[in-house]
């Protein structure tokens, strides 16, 4: 898959950039590779070169506006219709490493509603969510608002808002 200039895309380790030029460059000082130059939306102070060649494996386009509304709408609406959950700590923090560097969005989705449910669950109860889980929730969450919201043209707040009227309507 081929990128523009100017194009948005999803990179794995870094989330939603802009490819700011397509350039030559000889990162080992004697072979020339064409790189796309990306600049995350979330943290303008870093800049990542991606070679072009090898660019399918690290980019991906970002979701349509009817993906994010599919995505959305069919977001769990209880803790049971969410539940991938596994009571061993590092089962659950292999799967949450897997999702969050993996690009199902429908899996990063389904882990935020999962956590999401077990969190009310756990202070219902008096007890503590660990702080693995919160990590690993907030982490996807900030992957899903920024994609979410650069493809809505909102944001993170209003796509918070968006998304809780949207699955809460009747």
């Amino acid at each position: 898959m081929e990128f523009k200039k100017d194009d948005c895309v999803v990179y794995k380790s870094a989330g939603v950039c802009r490819i700011i030029s397509i350039e030559p460059q000889s990162m080992d000082g004697e072979n020339e590779i064409l790189y796309y130059k990306l600049k995350p939306l979330a943290d303008a102070n870093s800049t990542y070169y991606i070679p072009v060649s090898s660019s399918a494996e690290k980019l991906r386009r970002l979701l349509t506006k009817e993906e994010v509304l599919e995505l959305i709408d069919t977001m769990p609406k209880s803790q049971e219709e969410a539940d991938v959950w596994s009571d061993n700590r590092r089962e659950r923090r292999e799967m949450y490493a897997q999702i969050l560097k993996g690009d199902d969005q429908k899996a990063l989705v389904q882990l935020i509603s999962a956590l999401y449910f077990r969190k009310q669950s756990s202070e219902a109860a008096g007890r503590r969510f660990s702080s693995m889980d919160e990590n690993a929730m907030k982490n996807a969450e900030t992957l899903m608002l920024q994609e979410f919201g650069t493809v809505l043209e909102m944001s993170p707040e209003e796509v918070r808002k968006f998304i809780d009227e949207r699955v809460n309507q009747e």
